[in-house]
């Protein structure tokens, strides 16, 4: 509780998922939050395609990425 305000805050927190195309991304991201569930997703950026030497070569490495902002689920008593 912020004492100066009398409200609560969230503390928030940021999670990166790498997949190799859209498909595989999404499924991560299914997994992780299914290993997750008292974590409530605030916010879900857009999928950003990864600029590093290994992507452009190709194969079986993480090629788009996804931010994902979470809190805690509050905890009723």
């Amino acid at each position: 509780m912020d004492l100066r305000l009398g409200r609560q805050f969230k503390m928030t927190r940021k999670h990166i998922i790498l997949g190799r195309d859209k498909g595989h991304l999404e499924a991560e991201r299914d997994r992780w939050l299914s290993e997750h569930p008292d974590f409530e997703l605030l916010r879900e950026y857009p999928p950003k395609i990864e600029q590093s030497l290994l992507a452009r070569i190709g194969g079986n490495v993480p090629q788009v990425s996804i931010e994902l902002e979470y809190t805690y689920r509050q905890r009723v008593v």
